[in-house]
């Protein structure tokens, strides 16, 4: 006799988790007219998870910061979402600016949909 398993349906993060707004200002690939990265107007998003606490990555031989915070975002209950996320966007969080270095799409189990994302920034 063959298990049969019901797919499960993943929830989207719970809302009482998504207390916090960000600014995002997404990184165009041009230059400004100084040299510096030019980005586009912000846009608030609102219901996102900011937690900045400082991810390493060791090897046998030093030991390297990769992310001051991650940011998540639900794609279901946070607002203001863009259509994609580009590293080395402008991230402000609490009239701090954070650039985006890694976007780690987080899939559903029973789908290919993303479930949230997290953004790793420094």
């Amino acid at each position: 006799m063959k298990l049969q398993k019901k797919p499960s349906k993943t929830p989207p993060l719970p809302s009482s988790w998504l207390i916090h707004s960000v600014i995002y200002e997404g990184y165009t690939g041009d230059k400004d007219s100084w040299g510096n990265p030019a980005y586009e107007p912000g846009k608030i998003i609102a219901h996102v998870r900011v937690d900045l606490n400082t991810v390493f990555s060791r090897d046998s031989t030093q030991k390297q910061v990769v992310a001051d915070g991650i940011i998540f975002i639900d794609s279901t209950n946070s607002e203001g979402t863009p259509d994609k996320f580009v590293e080395e966007s402008r991230i402000t969080f609490d009239g701090k600016e954070y650039t985006l270095k890694k976007v780690i799409p987080c899939y559903k189990v029973e789908s290919n949909e993303i479930r949230h994302w997290e953004l790793e920034v420094i």
